[in-house]
């Protein structure tokens, strides 16, 4: 069972299955973290701050968490975007608005596009799995990139995050573990930034807040 809150209710529509069992295996996965940093400070009696090898479990705690919403929203997005455009007049604005912009990437005419548009009897099914292969050969680990893919599905950003710079500290803080290994390059001798054990749960319960209300989001929508 997880140790945080806001675990997700399994949904009843289908499509949306798959992304619920990722979301589910992030709770276990930071779980598992959180309870082996506990383990080891128990074990050795521990009194004061964590030893570097015990803040990498609450780091680690952060990154499956934050990347569990990155792979759940990808599958969203390919199980669920092409039946939400159909029925959702937002969602349908803004995948009209991708096609514009689509069509004026280059200077010139994407010709080879346009021919396999032309091409096909069903040029939506072509413009909607461009759609999702551009949203998917992205990372969604920043607070724009996660509220741009809501926004296509016709979510607010008030129903993701109504704390964004919180959300931004969280994504920082991700990308400084996940990209520097969490090295503070501003000390003489290159030591790790210490993280402590509340704000890393805090930010590990932010990111599943968040996971939550994008999944219910879309589930509203279908």
């Amino acid at each position: 069972m997880s140790r945080f809150n806001h675990y997700p209710i399994k949904p009843s529509n289908q499509y949306l299955l798959s992304s619920y069992y990722i979301l589910c295996g992030a709770h276990e996965a930071a779980s598992s973290f959180l309870d082996t940093f506990e383990t080891i400070r128990t074990t050795r009696g521990a009194k004061g701050a964590p030893t570097d090898v015990e803040q990498n479990q609450i780091r680690a705690m952060l990154i499956f968490s934050s990347s569990g919403l990155d792979s759940m929203v990808k599958q969203l997005v390919k199980d669920s975007l092409g039946l939400i455009i159909e029925k959702n007049e937002g969602a349908q604005k803004m995948f009209e608005s991708y096609i514009e912009k689509r069509l004026k990437k280059t200077d010139e005419l994407d010709l080879k596009f346009l021919s396999k548009l032309f091409a096909t009897q069903q040029p939506q099914i072509i413009l909607i799995q461009d759609l999702v292969n551009s949203i998917c050969s992205a990372s969604l680990q920043s607070k724009e990139q996660l509220l741009k893919v809501a926004a296509s599905f016709d979510i607010p950003t008030h129903e993701i995050s109504t704390d964004l710079k919180k959300l931004e500290e969280i994504f920082y803080a991700r990308n400084q573990i996940a990209h520097e290994m969490d090295v503070d390059f501003t000390q003489p001798n290159r030591s790790r930034r210490p993280r402590q054990k509340q704000i890393m749960i805090d930010y590990t319960e932010e990111i599943f807040r968040v996971s939550n209300a994008f999944l219910n989001g879309v589930e509203k929508r279908m």
